[in-house]
């Protein structure tokens, strides 16, 4: 039995609140083409078919809920809420006050804004894109700090070719997720620079 004195602990616990991504996009460039987001699906002409996606937004909520984000953003002491609907893009750029309906005595969010893989026939510069924003509240109503960057992890073995085992190319996917996890934590937390 959790004693009152415990309870009301948890209850005071800071929040992280997260969500991932809407499944990635896919960006093709080519000879004499490409450059649209999706073209495939679009219909556009000389787009390859888009590659099986491995990063569904289950996908990424069960990553995210894996990685160790208060230690990753360094955010001691916060509990990790996981909304495992991806939010819409107004709600994400217009929302000035806590997203979630959260009366947590201290609050922040971690919001995977876009994935993009990229595939690049004429310079091999495939890759995972990630746009990360990150929120943190303290105790106030409206954030006290605000930062969003994107990310980049090359891929080798994605898309793979037709005669190659896709399981290799759906794994590299996923540990590249990690990855980008991992570079927007060390880039949040970054010490600032000093002036000289």
């Amino acid at each position: 039995m959790v004693s009152a004195q415990a309870q009301a602990q948890t209850d005071a616990a800071c929040e992280l609140h997260v969500w991932p991504a809407s499944t990635p996009m896919n960006l093709y460039l080519g000879l004499g083409h490409g450059g649209i987001i999706d073209g495939s699906t679009k219909g556009r002409e000389g787009y390859p078919p888009a590659p099986d996606n491995p990063l569904s937004a289950e996908r990424q909520a069960q990553l995210l809920s894996e990685a160790g984000l208060p230690d990753l953003l360094k955010l001691p002491g916060y509990r990790v809420m996981l909304h495992p609907q991806p939010l819409d893009s107004r709600t994400i750029r217009t929302t000035r006050g806590r997203i979630a309906d959260s009366a947590a005595p201290c609050y922040a969010e971690l919001i995977v804004d876009d994935l993009i893989l990229n595939q690049n026939s004429v310079g091999g510069g495939n890759g995972l894109r990630g746009s990360f924003r990150f929120r943190t509240f303290g105790t106030a109503p409206e954030p006290i700090r605000t930062f969003g960057t994107w990310t980049l992890v090359k891929l080798a073995a994605f898309p793979p070719k037709p005669d190659e085992d896709p399981a290799k190319g759906t794994a590299e996917v996923v540990q590249a997720f990690r990855t980008s996890l991992v570079d927007f934590a060390a880039a949040v937390t970054r010490p600032p620079r000093t002036k000289r």
